[in-house]
């Protein structure tokens, strides 16, 4: 609270210790019309409901378009636009006639060839790796090895949380 405020909180309470109901009502009005509004959140309503256990919680659409798709439509668009764009500027026309569309069409065409089949070679090196590894991790010291490091593992949090809950904090975590 403010000064003013402040003034007009003490005349109020000493017009209530006089018994002036008249003037405290007149002081109390003055007080309250000085107060800012209050306001509440525009989701207060929905938390207490589903806090409460009335109403469920609302779950994210599954409709849900991630990212790479809207900029995959954003670039369609560009692209589509730049050639509309160009065809009917007439240079699209010109360069069909001349034949140089054919050209870049065809090496348009050999750079993704090419470009995919790195892909398709990098991937088959990455099988071939992972069969490799698989193959040299399939026999049984490997399978005891997983299980001695899963239970050490487990007691090594076992005895963590009974050393936090025995000292009864958590600044050891």
């Amino acid at each position: 609270m403010n000064r003013v405020n402040d003034r007009t909180l003490s005349r109020w309470l000493r017009y209530e210790q006089l018994g002036d109901d008249v003037r405290a009502e007149r002081i109390l009005g003055e007080l309250m019309s000085s107060l800012p509004p209050a306001t509440v959140p525009t989701d207060f309503a929905d938390r207490v409901l589903v806090g409460s256990g009335v109403v469920r919680a609302r779950r994210a659409p599954w409709f849900r378009v991630q990212p790479w798709v809207w900029r995959t439509a954003f670039a369609t668009w560009m692209v589509s636009s730049f050639v509309v764009v160009l065809w009917f500027s007439g240079f699209l026309g010109d360069l069909i006639r001349s034949g140089q569309a054919l050209v870049l069409g065809s090496r348009a065409m050999i750079a993704l060839s090419r470009f995919g089949a790195e892909i398709l070679t990098a991937m088959s090196g990455l099988l071939r790796a992972g069969s490799a590894v698989s193959k040299a991790l399939s026999g049984p010291g490997t399978l005891v090895l997983v299980l001695a490091c899963a239970l050490a593992s487990l007691l090594a949090l076992r005895a963590l949380t009974t050393l936090v809950v025995s000292d009864r904090s958590t600044h050891h975590a």
